[in-house]
């Protein structure tokens, strides 16, 4: 399943918009924090805090210009994205939660149907995705492609 997050920034309402392209948004290793605890019964701190300098977080700016395109689109999502920068816990997770219910619209998702010998692309930059286990018991194949540069010159 894919969103398209440059239609979910267009839909929101513009004083939403306006309001968002001034924010930025702690982005961590989400839920790949939880591989570094499975099956551990001592150290999980350890292991957690490990996964977190090798991998720590950053910080982007929650609207960004897709670099081709120029379109605007929202750069969050449920999986990495965990404070906005600048809001107390309480404004930053209600803030969130409701991006991440109007994200989750069906109107803004496609559900692509494996078939045989199909292939699928997607711009990772602009797209949201969750992989859904509906082609068991085949093996999915995936290869990812990551651009260097978009500079087009």
């Amino acid at each position: 399943m894919w969103s398209c997050l440059t239609s979910i920034y267009q839909s929101l309402p513009t004083h939403i918009q306006n309001y968002l392209s001034s924010l930025k948004a702690v982005h961590d290793m989400g839920d790949f924090r939880n591989t570094f605890t499975i099956n551990e019964k001592e150290g999980i701190a350890n292991k957690l805090n490990e996964g977190f300098v090798k991998f720590g977080s950053s910080i982007h700016p929650i609207v960004k210009i897709h670099p081709i395109t120029k379109k605007k689109f929202l750069y969050i999502n449920p999986g990495f994205t965990n404070h906005i920068v600048g809001l107390n816990a309480t404004d930053s997770s209600n803030l969130l939660n409701y991006l991440f219910t109007f994200m989750n619209k069906p109107e803004f998702q496609i559900r692509f149907k494996w078939t045989p010998n199909t292939i699928a692309m997607w711009d990772n930059r602009c797209t949201m995705h969750y992989a859904i286990g509906d082609y068991m018991p085949q093996k999915r194949v995936m290869h990812r492609v990551t651009i260097k540069n978009d500079n087009r010159d």
